[in-house]
Parts: C-alpha cells; sequence; structure tokens
C-alpha cells in the first residue's frame, strides 16, 4: 500500500513522533510510506532522516494554503497514493481536499480535544483513544459551533477550485466511520542503557515532553516545593526535579523556581533528540497533564519500566490500566502524596515499573499500532 503522512505544523510532540514510527514500520512491512510536511520542522525532518522515511515539504501549509494542496496532490499522482493519512486539524483540511480532488480516502488521526469540522468529512477518523472519541461523537459533532459552521470566503474560493463542497455529514455516518489507534513506541526504544551522569546520589524526579501549561510542569514545579519544606530528601537521597523539553512556558517556570528559591533543586535540560538517557535516570517519572489524550511519554516511561505518576483525566486511565500510580489532575499536594508513597516503597515502584511495561509491550507497541491502523486504512478505502 502507498500511504501519504500530512502533518502541516511547525510543532514537535507525541502526534508527530508516533506518527514517524508508525511510518517506519509501513516501510518495514513492505509498504510505501511518504511524509509531507513544513519546511522549517526541522526536528521532524531529524526524526524522519534517522528512520529513512521519504518527505517532501513545502513553506508555511497553511490551511487554505493552495500551493499545499496541488502539491499534495502531485505527489499522489506520482507516488499511485492509495490512502492519505493526516495528523492534526490543518492537515485534515489538506488531506481531505486533496483526497476528494483524486477520490483518494483520507484516513484524519484525532489525538487532541480541539473540534475541528473538517475532521467530519475525513473518510475515516482515528481516535488516539476512547475518552476523545467519547468527546467528540457525545459533544462536539452535536455542538452549535459545529453544526453552525459555515466557511469563510476564502474557504469557500479555495473549496471550489479543488472542486470541494462543504456538507455536514449527519452524526450516524461519522460515528459510523470512526475508529480508533493508540499512539504508539517501538519496543526497541527500550535498548537504550545509557544514562546521564552525576546525579547517581539524588532522587531523581523527572517529566519529559513540550514545556506547555497544558503539559502540568508547573504543578509538578508546586509538588516539588511542598516536598522540600517538608524535607529535602526522599529514601535518604537529595530531591532533584528534571524538566526535559522546550516551549512557550519553559520561561514562566524559570521564573517560578527562582521565586520559590528551589532552583539549586530543579534542573532544565531544554530540547533533547533523545530522552531515553535522561529516563534512565529518573526514579519516578511524572506526566501531569489537565488533559492528556494519550501522551507518547507516558508510553516511553513504561517500556523503561520507570514507576509513573499521571492525572486521572483524559485517556491516562485507558493507558495505564491498573499499573502505576494515577492522581486528580491540578492538585500538586496530591501529587506530593503520591511521590512520597512510591518513594517510601522501593518494591512497590518495581513492581509498578514491571507491570507498566508488560502492558505497554502487549498494547502500544509499534507492531500492534501498525496492524491496527491497517485495519482502519481497509475500513477507509472501502
Amino acid at each position: 500500500m502507498n500511504i501519504l503522512h500530512i502533518i502541516s505544523s511547525r510543532g514537535w510532540g507525541g502526534a508527530e513522533n508516533s506518527a514517524a514510527y508508525l511510518a517506519k514500520a509501513q516501510i518495514e512491512h513492505g509498504d510505501n510510506a511518504y511524509f509531507f510536511i513544513h519546511t522549517f520542522n526541522y526536528k521532524l525532518k531529524g526524526k524522519l532522516k534517522s528512520l529513512d522515511v521519504p518527505y517532501f515539504t513545502i513553506p508555511d501549509p497553511e490551511r487554505k494554503n493552495i500551493f499545499a494542496i496541488r502539491k499534495i496532490i502531485k505527489i499522489c499522482a506520482e507516488k499511485k497514493i492509495d490512502i492519505i493519512h493526516t495528523h492534526l486539524a490543518t492537515a485534515c483540511y489538506l488531506g481531505v481536499i486533496a483526497g476528494n480532488y483524486l477520490k483518494i480516502p483520507a484516513a484524519a488521526r484525532i489525538n487532541t480535544y480541539c473540534g475541528y469540522p473538517y475532521y467530519a468529512m475525513a473518510d475515516r477518523l482515528l481516535f488516539a483513544a476512547n475518552d476523545i472519541k467519547q468527546y467528540f461523537l457525545d459533544d462536539y459533532f452535536k455542538s452549535p459551533s459545529f453544526l453552525n459552521y459555515k466557511p469563510g470566503l476564502a474557504e469557500r474560493i479555495v473549496n471550489g477550485l479543488f472542486g470541494f463542497t462543504f456538507k455536514l455529514p449527519d452524526l450516524s455516518i461519522i460515528t459510523s466511520k470512526s475508529g480508533k489507534t493508540n499512539e504508539n513506541v517501538p519496543l526497541n526504544f527500550a535498548d537504550c542503557h545509557e544514562t546521564v551522569k552525576g546525579y547517581e546520589g539524588f532522587f531523581n524526579i523527572g517529566i519529559t515532553g513540550r514545556v506547555t501549561k497544558e503539559k502540568g510542569q508547573h504543578h509538578l514545579i508546586e509538588a516539588i516545593d511542598l516536598l522540600l519544606k517538608e524535607s529535602p530528601f526522599l529514601a535518604g537521597k537529595p530531591i532533584m526535579m528534571h524538566i526535559v523539553g522546550s516551549g512557550r512556558n519553559e520561561k514562566n517556570l524559570k521564573k517560578a523556581v527562582l521565586h520559590k528559591r528551589i532552583q539549586n533543586s530543579v534542573k532544565f535540560w531544554g530540547y533533547q533528540k533523545d530522552v531515553s538517557p535522561f529516563i534512565n535516570m529518573f526514579d519516578i517519572a511524572i506526566s501531569y497533564t489537565t488533559k492528556e489524550v494519550f501522551g507518547l511519554n507516558n508510553i516511553e516511561y513504561m517500556l523503561m519500566k520507570k514507576p509513573c505518576i499521571s492525572a486521572n483525566s483524559g485517556g491516562m486511565p485507558e493507558l495505564y490500566g491498573d499499573t502505576n500510580v494515577l492522581v486528580e489532575p491540578d492538585n500538586p499536594s496530591a501529587l506530593k502524596e503520591a511521590i512520597k508513597k512510591y518513594a517510601a516503597d522501593p518494591e512497590l515502584m518495581k513492581q509498578e515499573g514491571e507491570k507498566g511495561c508488560q502492558r505497554a509491550v502487549a498494547m502500544f507497541n509499534t507492531d500492534k499500532i501498525y496492524n491496527d491502523t491497517m485495519n482502519e486504512y481497509k475500513l477507509a478505502l472501502k
């Protein structure tokens, strides 16, 4: 099968990583997978190069970019694409318009709680978790913002140029074409045995991912501050918190750390091409988002047998099942107590790390998600 993946943003996170891993698996299974991406998404370009996944680029492939749609149509014709797989909202628009023009099905990957009317136009909806699937089917696709959506002038012009008529389908039709494919991490991710040196004498609490308010690093800082006020030690070791990643909230977090005077116990590492040596260093891994659909970093933690603490919201209950520790979201005190409970029981930490790894290997490895995705493609092709 010939597949074109479309990601139009300049961002970098779990959606981009998961899509790249999937494309690599598709190539390894004998398919032809290509990417269409933003020219200036250097991190994604580097990831695709490292995985030997071919890609095409264009500057600013925004929602109404006629040139982006034309280039996608040209790529699909030259590479004899069978299905277009879009990731995130803007890419969905490009893929739906191009797919409709060429009569090629478009499968839209949905892994954020942001509603978008053109999702309903895709031939298959691939939700990242049951919680977000329920949100869209029970709430968004019944909401006035969706039901009353009207394309603007520029949108109507672009749609007309490619022979696309905007018409919202009935909810029953949307429901019938709704599927699910989780995010994925290849099993060999856990093969890394390197670790960041110099922190062997600390009790290391870490979090990886984009540094944004939604990802909850500010709550972890509050929890660490509460811990330090009680004692600078956990399990007989000085506490050290590690924030691995970059993003728009990084400056605010650094200011908060200075204001609380805990800078000697918090380390900012910025963006890291490979996070596995950092995860190896963690004693406890944290993913404390406001509402996370799935979160690739959670699977990475689990594969590396780290005891995890996450917010009990979004897709986290589905992801973790009966493993690890889920606590009330937006509650630094609850997070602090969960960290203390883990640190006081090394055997529990080991057991939960093992259970989490077994679950990740069975449910979220790339080969399984490859099979799930190819089955969804077959339904779209019908």
